[in-house]
């Protein structure tokens, strides 16, 4: 059931939207987990998890389009009204702990980077209000801060590459392709969950003005992030040595600090500022769905689930130390993976079978 129109976006803005829904604080450190087995022929990895992530949103429009509606409509008319909403809580649930997970990221980089002294329920506060005063002006004002954290900062921000270039070996690269198949599938399972976001598609496809339209830019901001992730995979592997990859915990973030201009001698405090005009997009993104998702599931409003689930992001956050943390950001992997890749295409299966069997009916 698509939204009222007024509420719409058009189709083009799908491109910022995917662009907001992948590109997170996952692009400051993803080089040294996708190198660990893969070395560096983990670029491959990125490439061709990109490729896959552009076979699921076809699956996801395929799927949606059958539907007329989101992912909740697509199981309560598989399932039922009840089994339907239960499974459909789960995937509410998945979005707002990949929202939990971006939140406690960008706090440890700012606490690590930026403020070591200031306590994790002040940032959070801070970022879940703007958050919740994006998503208070409706999905068009979280589309509009998407679009804005494209413009504003990345647009020169993927232009500051030229800096490590300087200093690349770009014979760190070579031979390419001396790591096992194994290692390469590694490496690709690596990238997915940081090319992970296109998902959210499953809550805002009703919000689209004309979803057939935008297909081909939900497709042109996969491909952006892909070519984005693996440029910044392949200059941060010509930048550092495998030994210095192993010990730096944020090559992207690092390599601003080789950045130096007359007026500014810090660089990476401009850089970490500018990120949270991404991350808050991000943020607004996954609660949006979050909540949206929960609105439908209980019948209540939308502000109402958004403030039950954002206290829950603030509460956690005091409590989760560095070990829960990583078991957390494992959890939220394994669920994108077999959840969005395993189950949505075989509910695309079942659901097309179903609609056969009532038109033959």
């Amino acid at each position: 059931m698509q939204a009222n129109r007024r509420h719409q976006v058009s189709p083009y803005l799908v491109f910022f939207i995917v662009y907001d829904s992948q590109v997170g604080v996952g692009i400051l450190s993803f080089q040294r987990t996708i190198a660990e087995k893969a070395g560096y022929d983990a670029w491959i990895g990125v490439f061709l998890a990109g490729c896959l992530v552009q076979a699921f949103i076809w699956v996801m429009y395929k799927l949606l389009g059958k539907a007329d509606g989101d992912i909740i409509d697509v199981q309560t008319n598989i399932f039922g009204n009840i089994l339907g909403k239960f499974l459909s809580f789960f995937i509410m649930m998945y979005f707002w702990m990949a929202s939990l997970s971006v939140l406690l990221a960008f706090i440890e980089i700012i606490q690590v980077w930026l403020f070591p002294s200031i306590p994790s329920w002040i940032l959070s506060i801070l970022i879940l209000i703007s958050v919740y005063y994006c998503i208070s002006g409706g999905f068009r004002v979280v589309v509009g801060v998407g679009f804005l954290s494209f413009i504003f900062p990345q647009i020169w921000l993927i232009i500051l590459y030229v800096f490590p270039l300087k200093m690349a070996h770009f014979s760190n690269l070579l031979p390419i392709m001396n790591h096992s198949f194994l290692d390469l599938v590694d490496s690709i399972k690596s990238s997915m969950y940081t090319l992970a976001g296109t998902e959210t598609l499953l809550m805002y496809y009703p919000f689209i003005r004309d979803p057939k339209a935008s297909k081909k830019f939900a497709h042109f901001g996969v491909l952006f992030t892909t070519i984005l992730y693996t440029a910044s995979s392949i200059i941060s592997f010509a930048f550092y040595s495998e030994g210095q990859l192993k010990t730096t915990i944020w090559p992207e973030l690092s390599l601003t600090k080789i950045i130096k201009v007359s007026y500014l001698e810090r660089f990476e405090y401009l850089y970490i500022s500018m990120y949270l005009i991404i991350v808050t997009a991000l943020i607004s993104l996954l609660l949006w769905c979050s909540s949206r998702g929960l609105k439908k599931i209980f019948n209540q409003k939308q502000k109402f689930t958004l403030i039950i689930i954002s206290l829950m992001s603030l509460a956690l956050s005091q409590f989760i130390n560095e070990t829960y943390k990583d078991l957390l950001d494992k959890f939220v992997t394994q669920m994108n993976l077999y959840i969005f890749y395993v189950y949505i295409p075989l509910l695309l299966v079942v659901y097309t079978f179903l609609k056969r069997g009532n038109n033959h009916g």
